[in-house]
């Protein structure tokens, strides 16, 4: 099925705006979008609609370009909350960007790849991992097991994951906008009877004004854009580390 690389645009001092557009699209139309301005994913649905995931310094000119670039207004956006990530080293980029083709790849050959020690590759991971600065998401619908579904869910309300997690005890937050609040989750099931339950279920909480579910068709990264993302703010960790040698 095959696996995609998120990184919290914090990190490059970007905003992450979701996108939403109606109209049915191609698979050649998505991957032609896929390469508009600060585009960094884009979540093709059942229904043929898509999830422009956006990685922006300037909301308004980067949905107007994307705008530009489907020839479609949006049917909605929602800006996601800043995360709470610590400031990345030049050794934790390094890690991001040897895992944004293959988020997947054996350690051993992440170690070859970064030139760093097993060591050192094992904690810079781990705290990248555990802090939720990267998150590897499936690309198809469809879990690697017979009858494993694995789906969004869009939470619309003020609601805590604590209370979310009494239903969906597996659910991952992937997104959480702040205007209108909402959050978006990663969720695996056995089979669209227990999703439907289980959304039912969320509907009835208290907090909860909607919860949805969204089938990628397919979710599908703009790596190229993520990796100069991630170059250039290795380029400058470089520069700044080198200008700090001369005057000492």
């Amino acid at each position: 099925m095959g696996y995609g690389l998120w990184v919290d645009p914090v990190v490059f001092d970007r905003q992450e705006v979701l996108v939403f557009f109606k109209r049915e699209r191609t698979r050649e139309e998505v991957i032609r979008v896929l390469k508009a301005p600060d585009v960094s994913y884009i979540g093709w649905k059942l229904d043929g609609g898509l999830t422009v995931g956006v990685w922006s310094d300037n909301v308004s000119r980067s949905i107007r370009e994307l705008s530009i670039a489907l020839g479609e207004k949006p049917s909605g956006y929602a800006v996601t909350g800043a995360g709470d990530v610590s400031a990345l080293s030049i050794l934790d980029f390094m890690v991001v960007d040897a895992l944004i083709d293959d988020p997947k790849t054996p350690f051993k050959e992440l170690v070859g790849t970064t030139g760093l020690s097993p060591k050192t590759v094992r904690k810079h991971l781990d705290t990248l991992i555990r802090s939720e600065t990267i998150v590897i998401m499936p690309r198809l619908g469809a879990g690697p097991n017979p009858g494993e579904l694995v789906y969004n869910l869009a939470v619309a309300g003020k609601v805590s994951m604590s209370e979310i997690r009494r239903i969906l005890d597996d659910a991952l937050l992937v997104h959480e906008t702040r205007n209108p609040p909402m959050k978006y989750l990663l969720c695996r099931s056995r089979d669209l009877g227990d999703v439907d339950s289980k959304t039912r279920a969320l509907n009835r909480l208290q907090g909860v004004e909607s919860a949805a579910v969204t089938l990628n068709r397919e979710l599908v990264f703009a790596n190229d854009f993520i990796h100069s993302l991630v170059r250039e703010r290795i380029r400058t960790l470089e520069n700044t580390r080198a200008a700090q040698t001369v005057v000492a």
